[in-house]
This record gives C-alpha cells, structure tokens and sequence, in this order.
C-alpha cells in the first residue's frame, strides 16, 4: 500500500438489489459506496473506496448484515491517489437529452455545451452515482418532460404554468429539469428525509433554477386531487399499483401521466391496471398510451383527454 493510495472493492450486482442498495445507500452520510453501470447492457457493479483495509471490513460487514444475500466475493485494488480520485468519472458523464443537459459538478467548466444560450445546464453532484440521472428509468422520465415541453398541444391547461410533479423524487433530478426548462409551478417528494435534502444540495448548485417545493412526503401526502397537469412517478412497479388510486384523481381531465422503474416483463401488467382504474375513475375521457425502452427498463406515457359536449378537446 503506496502514502495517498485508496483501496477499491467491487463486485457485479443482480439487477433485483439495485432500488434497495440505493435506498440503503441514501442513508449513510457520506457513502463510501457507489452502484455503477456502464452501459445497458453491462451489469450493474457495487464499488466501494476506502482509505485502508481496516475502514473496508468495517463498511463491509455492516453492509452483509443488512444484505445477506450478497455473497462476498468482492474483488480488492490499490489505486493511486489520482486513480481514484478520477475513478468514478469513467462511469459518471455528462449527458443530453434535446436542449437539457446534465453536466457532474466535477465537469462544470470542462463540458459546456456547443451553444449555452439555447440549452438549459443542470449541474449535479456526482459523487451519488444513483442520484446523477444516468440511470434508464431517469433518462425515460427526462425524455417525456422535453416532449411535453416541445409539444404546444401539450400546454392546453397552463402553459409554463402548467403544474408539473415529481413523485418520489430521489435526488430531484427531473423537477431540476423541470425547472431548467422554465416551468414555473414545481412540486417534487420523497418519503426519505435524507434524499430531500439531497435534492436542496442540488437545487443550491442551479442557483439560476427555481422555485421548486422540496418535501417529505408520500403517494399519499404528497398528492391532491385534480391538481396536476404532468405527473412523474419513477417509482418501483409494485408502488405504482398499490398507490394507482391517489396517483389517478390528483390529475386533472387534460393530463399527462409518466411511469418509469418499470422493468420490461411488468409493463403490460402495469397498463392494464392503469387502464382498469381510469376507466373507472375518468369515465369520459380518451385514453392515449404509450411505452418505451431503454435497457432492461420500460415507461409508461398515458395522456388523458377530456370530452365536452361531445367532443375530445
């Protein structure tokens, strides 16, 4: 072990432990721990730094404890100082969606975009790998905001206005997006205290972005009826079914609703539920859906139209 050095260990990581490691990472302070994947198609890898082997057997079994069905069989490396201080920039880029970019703190001055005037920056604080949008389900959620926002027919209720949420908002990305773009009504929530104060950290890096109303809350809580006009849940598959009913009647007759955390395999699931509980509870609207992928992850897209005097409006 070199003066200065960092001791790296890392194992591949099944895709079904990735929302609890991340739930449980958000309440260490500060993670020596990051989940990291660098492509779709690549598995996930859990990464931890530390400074000696002592500090790593003590992060580790406190992570077996509450994870036992991680096997240990991590693999150890001695990095260099400046090895790994700059390892997590390999994984962590900055990344694009349209005129929204999402720049890491680290690569504030480096990585402008071509033509600043005519995009809108989001910077992030890198070091939670899990709360810097890299991950599919983020990015999905991203790319319904811009199309709503390029979409005039979109604006039907309010325009800039519009009320937009972000539920379970994690590091508060997407209502930073939000924002960026210039909506002006921005509620987001999280039912983890430690992920919102994330997400004011975030917000104190965008000192040109705002207002946003952070809070802790839940599906419950956190949604009125017949208030929103597009609605983000990148939450877990099995959330979004048992929190259908509030999700449903906090949007307004012209609305659109975004799901994502949804892996392939649930998503005709997941629509059908959808489908079912708007029938019943937006009897008189027309229901327009649609899904994409990235990776092993899905969205749903619902947009509800309403009908007056006959006609969809």
């Amino acid at each position: 072990m070199k003066l200065g050095s960092q001791l790296k260990i890392s194992m591949p990581i099944s895709l079904e432990l990735v929302e609890a490691l991340e739930n449980y990472f958000y309440e260490l302070k500060p993670s020596p721990w990051v989940l990291l994947q660098k492509t779709a198609s690549d598995p996930y890898f859990l990464i931890g730094y530390f400074k000696n082997e002592n500090k790593a057997q003590i992060a580790l079994k406190s992570l077996l404890r509450a994870f036992p069905n991680i096997q240990n069989k991590f693999e150890q490396e001695w990095l260099d100082k400046v090895d790994w201080q700059d390892a997590y920039k390999s994984y962590i880029k900055p990344w694009h969606e349209r005129m929204l970019h999402w720049i890491p703190l680290w690569a504030k001055n480096d990585h402008l975009p071509p033509d600043a005037s005519r995009t809108s920056i989001i910077y992030l604080d890198a070091g939670m790998a899990f709360g810097t949008g890299c991950h599919e389900t983020t990015q999905l959620c991203a790319s319904r905001l811009v199309d709503f926002f390029l979409d005039p027919s979109s604006h039907i209720n309010a325009g800039l206005d519009s009320k937009i949420v972000d539920a379970g908002c994690g590091s508060g990305i997407l209502a930073l997006s939000a924002a960026a773009l210039g909506y002006r009504n921005i509620q987001a929530f999280d039912n983890d205290p430690s992920a919102i104060k994330v997400c004011h950290e975030n917000l104190r890096h965008n000192p040109a972005i705002g207002p946003i109303i952070f809070s802790v809350d839940d599906l419950n809580s956190g949604l009125k009826e017949n208030a929103i006009d597009f609605l983000m849940a990148n939450i877990e598959t099995n959330i979004l079914i048992s929190f259908i009913e509030p999700i449903v009647k906090s949007l307004k007759e012209n609305s659109i609703l975004v799901l994502s955390g949804i892996l392939i395999t649930e998503i005709e699931l997941l629509e059908k539920y959808y489908l079912d509980s708007l029938e019943r509870l937006k009897p008189n609207s027309r229901l327009i859906f649609d899904s994409r992928i990235k990776g092993e992850w899905s969205d749903l897209m619902i947009k509800i139209i309403a009908c007056e005097d006959g006609k969809y409006i």
